[in-house]
């Protein structure tokens, strides 16, 4: 999270707030959007695990196990989960299929990068333009690494049949450019605190959903 330990404390609370509400909306109206809903509470946990960063950032040891569990968050859970909840979400069995293959890549990728992680010799902090640049202390993953990152968390966004889904999707994949290009040393930090507040836009895809059953039923009738 940029700025600061207050800001990411607000963020953290403000997002699982939020994502309660999704949450206890998708139960109510489509439990197929699920996984989806609970999107802001991964995201509300991250941004409060980087409010710990923040506060031991004077302290290296004891900042240590926060940076770890920021960094492991933010590499392992999106290739994994972003696939499943689509496939959840997702009617069509072929689609579903599709989805579900790339939830198993994104298992294997993240295992993968479990293993650097617990081989490095730690994670430097630093921060470049009021936001938390994290360094782990390994050799660098090769750069097809993060191709597949990024084709396993937006691909499954942009192609879904749900238009707030779509608008989700081609917000992550800009932030992620916009991120690069102008705040590289803390890219994933950037870039987790924009997903995070565009991952609200997926209450809006629980409300078509409901609005098209409804609309179903008022024809039958």
């Amino acid at each position: 999270m940029c700025y600061s330990l207050e800001a990411s404390i607000t963020a953290g609370f403000g997002l699982g707030l939020a994502g309660y509400g999704m949450v206890a909306k998708a139960l109510r109206h489509d439990r197929r959007m699920l996984l989806f809903a609970l999107f802001p509470v991964v995201f509300s946990a991250h941004q409060l695990v980087e409010a710990g960063v923040w506060f031991t950032r004077s302290d290296p040891v004891a900042g240590q196990p926060f940076r770890y569990l920021y960094t492991l968050i933010a590499f392992t859970m999106w290739p994994v989960l972003t696939p499943l909840a689509a496939a959840y979400a997702e009617s069509d069995p072929e689609r579903k299929r599709i989805w579900l293959s790339m939830g198993g890549v994104g298992f294997v990728l993240s295992a993968y990068l479990i293993a650097k992680l617990a081989g490095a010799d730690g994670i430097d902090l630093s921060v470049y333009r009021h936001s938390l640049a994290y360094d782990p202390l390994f050799e660098r993953p090769p750069l097809v690494t993060d191709f597949l990152y990024l084709l396993l968390t937006v691909t499954p966004l942009i192609l879904s049949d749900r238009r707030a889904i779509n608008v989700f999707g081609v917000a992550v994949l800009t932030t992620f450019f916009l991120a690069l290009a102008f705040n590289r040393p803390a890219w994933y930090s950037v870039w987790c605190l924009a997903a995070a507040v565009f991952s609200l836009v997926i209450a809006f895809a629980i409300e078509e959903e409901r609005s098209s059953d409804y609309d179903e039923l008022e024809m039958q009738r």
